[in-house]
């Protein structure tokens, strides 16, 4: 896989001049992070798609830098969201899977310092306005920081964007720091109409193919995982078109061009590779690598990073720009000067589970399990991107174990908060997404 860069980069000491003029008050960009939620980045337009399903957010990418292999640390909403808020993995951040069952999760342990508490210390006024109201529940610890946290009526986008569009109006202070989950693109695959008739391949009267996956463990049809991918497009389209209304309430109070911008996904989404429907499985690639594009104030940096990146880097990048310092003990760096292997993890209750580390040559790492009976497989992106064929693990691969494991033996953990899950509230709230049966 080729490396090379075509971002126009600006002298360092003009970008340490832009830095020092944001910290006065009143001329402090604005941050907005957009999350769309179970997106994966293969399935958007700015990524060559063959269909038109986002051309706000190519409009977005235009005016920023588009990172082509940009890799969720985590392969499901809890700990995707809190490596982005944290700038740790997983395992740093204890944020992950909890004993008693698949959808069993543990809060952020609140010695974990996050983005928002940082930028709420600096002045920043905060707020979050999030659609998945299961795992995104302060009951996660991702609240904390944020003046202004709501969950409730926010689905579809039309409605989170309604809300945003007003609390910017009427009851922001400024600057903001806005963090958004839009939840459209997840299951259950239903785009709204006319959006659901927009891509061929709808079929007529299909059912929950979620919950039936779930339930059996089988694969739907072929057919019908056509069908679940012509809805999957009409939602992106859907949720690109709300974007737009944001985007354009910014510009029309001018402070669009001022603001940094960050739009990514916290995981992706397998329709039948590997045998999966959904998320929340093996950190397969085409699961973890997701979109992420910066606009960054007055357009500093434009272009393509091909490198691979990681989402932990989210949180240094906008702390950099801001010429604020770095959270504590984060694994994260800001974008332009992150350098050596990323790493994607799908943690067990016990910490231990299946961790996949990439390199700036297209080879990416699994290690499954833990001390003598781990296994490894190697795969090269550029000859096998469905990695459906592992290498020998001798040369490429033991080199990236070495480093594996020299990055996990240095890495500061966090002790494991409550199990957030066993709240009923939220319980019914992971059943009306249908991950509870």
């Amino acid at each position: 896989m080729a490396v090379a860069k075509t971002v126009v980069r600006l002298p360092l000491l003009l970008l340490v001049a832009v830095a020092g003029a944001c910290r006065a008050p009143e001329t402090r960009p604005d941050v907005v992070v957009i999350v769309l939620d179970a997106v994966r980045a293969d399935h958007l337009s700015a990524y060559g798609y063959g269909r038109l399903t986002t051309p706000v957010i190519d409009r977005l990418a235009a005016d920023g830098v588009l990172y082509q292999h940009a890799i969720s640390a985590g392969t499901w909403t809890v700990p995707g969201h809190a490596s982005l808020l944290t700038g740790r993995v997983p395992s740093s951040h204890g944020a992950y899977r909890a004993p008693g069952g698949m959808n069993a999760a543990t809060a952020l342990d609140p010695s974990v310092e996050t983005l928002a508490e940082r930028l709420s210390a600096a002045g920043y006024d905060t707020a979050a306005f999030l659609a998945n109201r299961a795992y995104l529940d302060p009951a996660f610890g991702l609240a904390r920081g944020f003046r202004v946290y709501e969950t409730k009526d926010l689905y579809p986008a039309a409605q989170l964007f309604r809300r945003v569009t007003h609390w910017l109006g009427q009851e922001s202070k400024r600057p903001v720091f806005l963090f958004l989950n839009v939840l459209d693109a997840h299951e259950p695959y239903a785009a709204p109409p006319p959006y659901d008739r927009l891509f061929p391949g709808r079929l007529e009267h299909v059912g929950d193919v979620n919950r039936e996956y779930l339930k059996t463990g089988r694969l739907p049809a072929p057919e019908v995982l056509t069908h679940c991918i012509s809805q999957y497009d009409g939602e992106l389209r859907y949720m690109d078109d709300q974007i737009g209304r944001l985007l354009g309430e910014l510009e029309q109070r001018g402070r669009y061009d001022g603001a940094l911008i960050v739009l990514t996904a916290d995981h992706g989404e397998l329709f039948g590779e590997h045998g999966v429907l959904g998320h929340g499985t093996l950190p397969w690639d085409a699961l973890v690598r997701v979109p992420l594009i910066v606009k960054y104030p007055h357009r500093v940096r434009r272009g393509t990073v091909a490198q691979p990146v990681s989402l932990v880097d989210v949180a240094p990048t906008i702390l950099a720009v801001l010429g604020l310092p770095p959270l504590r003990e984060t694994q994260g760096a800001p974008l332009w000067e992150r350098s050596g292997p990323v790493l994607a993890e799908e943690l067990g209750p016990d910490g231990g589970g299946t961790r996949a580390l990439y390199d700036d040559a297209g080879h990416v790492l699994f290690a499954q399990g833990d001390g003598d009976s781990r296994q490894l497989a190697l795969y090269d992106l550029g000859t096998d991107p469905g990695e459906e064929q592992p290498l020998p693990a001798e040369g490429v691969g033991a080199r990236l174990d070495t480093e594996l494991s020299s990055f996990l033996a240095r890495l500061p953990r966090a002790p494991r908060g409550p199990i957030a899950t066993r709240s009923p509230k939220v319980q019914e709230r992971l059943r009306a997404l249908g991950y509870v049966q």
